[in-house]
């Protein structure tokens, strides 16, 4: 029979974290803050990195089965428990609670602290404020289900298998997104298929891209060296594709342009504002649940019985985060705080999405307290707009991405519902684990 304990008895040390400003370069150890973490994960190829001495170090420093909570705002109570191979400090605004592995196991403490009864403690914690946040001493009063220690095991190494699966679902996606970016990039950034073409035709190249096409020239004779299979990110694009790109570069009368004013043959510099149409979401007071997304600059909010717009969409932020661009191509509502858009050409919507993200969009803000975007800034942008065949040929391939992507989310979303559904019954008892299955 399960016995319910107190998180702060089972644990060998509860700390506050460690105050520092974070860095993008690598200046110590990786710096984990709130912000994160999200639903229980961490992304560690975003966590910043921070100063720090060697006491503090050997006081912060992270070890696996660490679990640390937030403590303020919104986010009070959202937790992680390190796996990490990195070495990492914990900020200020997080708690660590240390379990003593002969107490219990930790993983199994921490799965706790991602059910319903977590969360309803962490709420009456806080006392029904958004704002407010909770101390160490507070959340270390939620009482923990502790069953033998053989069935701790058990549980956990049934529902981790749920969470390695979606992490992998993650790791996957993030994979998918990381080749479409640097398909972008190729493409409509550094012309990577044009200066192959304009080298094999024995074309001259501008003094400006002179240097890519050595980098190219080198590329592709230690691609053909190294034999490379198809499966790598250096196989060379097929014939027919190569074939839609010209083989030569035009200069324009601006030396913002593609590179330093010059820019393949055959496109044309335009504004953003020839390829989308950017309107004003709207305010949706309504908390009738309906069938509908709504989306504001922190992602899908809730679902309503009306909708904006139908197809696809970029959407940009107008305060806030602005550099939370999102594309959607579904039935959607969209919020005051952001734009929609509507494409004014066939196959533009997956391309503009990748083109407004690689802008830095923090640094472009108009001068309010608050980081805001308007349409005049966005009207304005200057945009190198490729051949259609090109831009169908791109809209084609991030098709095949975006199907293995919803698809690889979709089932994400049912494993975190048979995950979800299946814990608490697991550690209530209702659910019940036999000898053998413990054996």
């Amino acid at each position: 029979m399960a016995s319910r304990v107190k998180l702060s008895e089972l644990c060998s040390e509860i700390s506050y974290g460690y105050t520092a400003s974070a860095d993008s370069e690598v200046v110590g150890p990786k710096f984990l803050r709130i912000t994160d973490i999200q639903g229980g994960v961490v992304n560690w190829d975003e966590v910043p990195y921070c100063k720090v001495d060697e006491k503090n170090l050997a006081k912060n420093l992270l070890k696996k089965g660490d679990i640390v909570v937030a403590r303020t705002g919104n986010s009070t109570g959202e937790n992680y428990i390190f796996e990490a191979d990195d070495d990492a400090v914990f900020a200020s605004y997080l708690i660590r609670f240390r379990v003593n592995p002969e107490l219990a196991n930790p993983y199994f403490v921490w799965l706790q602290m991602r059910t319903h009864a977590w969360w309803n403690f962490v709420s009456g914690a806080k006392g029904g404020s958004a704002q407010a946040g909770a101390n160490a001493k507070i959340l270390g009063l939620f009482e923990v289900e502790l069953p033998e220690r053989n069935i701790q095991d058990k549980i956990v190494s049934i529902v981790f298998d749920y969470f390695n699966k979606i992490e992998l679902n993650r790791q996957t996606n993030q994979t998918l997104e990381q080749m479409a970016q640097a398909l972008f990039k190729s493409w409509f950034v550094d012309f990577d298929p044009v200066i192959d073409n304009a080298l094999a035709a024995g074309n001259d190249i501008p003094e400006a891209l002179q240097h890519k096409a050595e980098q190219r020239a080198i590329y592709k004779e230690k691609a053909q060296q190294l034999a490379v299979s198809p499966e790598t990110k250096s196989k060379p694009l097929p014939d027919d594709i190569r074939a839609l790109f010209p083989s030569e570069f035009e200069q324009t009368d601006d030396p913002s342009i593609g590179v330093a004013g010059w820019i393949p043959k055959g496109w044309s510099s335009i504004y953003l504002s020839d390829l989308l149409d950017v309107k004003y979401g709207k305010d949706h007071k309504k908390l009738d649940e309906g069938e509908y997304p709504v989306y504001g600059s922190g992602g899908l909010m809730r679902r309503v019985d009306k909708f904006l717009y139908e197809g696809e969409s970029v959407l940009i932020p107008r305060k806030g985060t602005l550099s939370n661009i999102m594309y959607v191509n579904e039935t959607f509502w969209s919020v005051d705080t952001m734009f929609f858009t509507i494409p004014k050409l066939p196959n533009v919507a997956k391309f503009t999405f990748y083109l407004l993200k690689r802008l830095n969009f923090d640094n472009m803000n108009v001068g309010s307290a608050v980081p805001s975007m308007t349409t005049k800034v966005l009207n304005a942008l200057p945009v190198v707009c490729p051949s259609e065949s090109v831009l169908a040929k791109f809209d084609e391939i991030m098709d095949l991405y975006f199907s293995k992507i919803q698809a690889n989310q979709a089932s994400t979303n049912q494993l975190e519902q048979l995950r979800d559904s299946l814990l608490p019954k697991l550690i209530s008892g209702e659910i019940t684990l036999s000898n053998k299955d413990v054996a």
